[in-house]
């Protein structure tokens, strides 16, 4: 579960348009890719900020989270109403030891992180009107329309490539990316 979550997600985010959240939503696996791209073993494991995830960690974590948004994005379409299962980050990272990923295992988990956006974000383009009020129930925000969940995520995978790239400063290996996304929206 998030650490800072809010009591209540807001109706909306108003200073971000819909068309514009998509394109953050839709450039995030790219974005993504792009961030970590030439990073040595031994950059993606360093702990340039004592206590918090190394790049490793980070990777299989949006693709973790990406699951549950289809899940969710999928559900309050076809299903509106339904309370989310609780979904907790840190016992998933523990559990399923994403330090110890290979490389190639870290490839599988971009490559699919990949593919839910590519599923879901056709879904989110076609949406209609009545369907961005569509509502689920989050564990932790409460009810979340369908809009709510386009910024949730856009944001999600823009906040942890923020991360990288400040801990690739941290560590010596910057990369020349700008932010799409330029207020954080939790």
């Amino acid at each position: 579960m998030h650490k800072k979550a809010i009591a209540k997600w807001p109706d909306t985010f108003a200073n971000y348009k819909t068309k514009h959240l998509l394109t953050v939503f839709a450039a995030g696996p790219h974005r993504l890719r792009k961030v970590i791209d030439g990073l040595s073993d031994e950059v993606l494991t360093a702990r340039p900020r004592p206590g918090k995830w190394c790049i490793k960690e980070i990777i299989p974590h949006v693709t973790d989270s990406e699951v549950q948004a289809t899940f969710r994005i999928k559900l309050v379409l076809a299903q509106p109403g339904i309370v989310w299962p609780v979904y907790d980050q840190d016992i998933w990272a523990k559990e399923h030891a994403y330090q110890t990923l290979t490389l190639s295992e870290l490839e599988n988990s971009l490559q699919l992180f990949e593919a839910l956006r590519a599923l879901t974000t056709p879904l989110l383009t076609k949406a209609r009107a009545e369907d961005w009020l569509k509502k689920g129930v989050h564990p932790e925000f409460g009810p979340m329309t369908l809009r709510n969940l386009l910024e949730l995520y856009a944001d999600h995978s823009e906040r942890h490539i923020d991360q990288i790239l400040t801990m690739r400063s941290m560590l010596g290996e910057t990369v020349d990316m700008q932010p799409i996304l330029e207020e954080r929206l939790f």
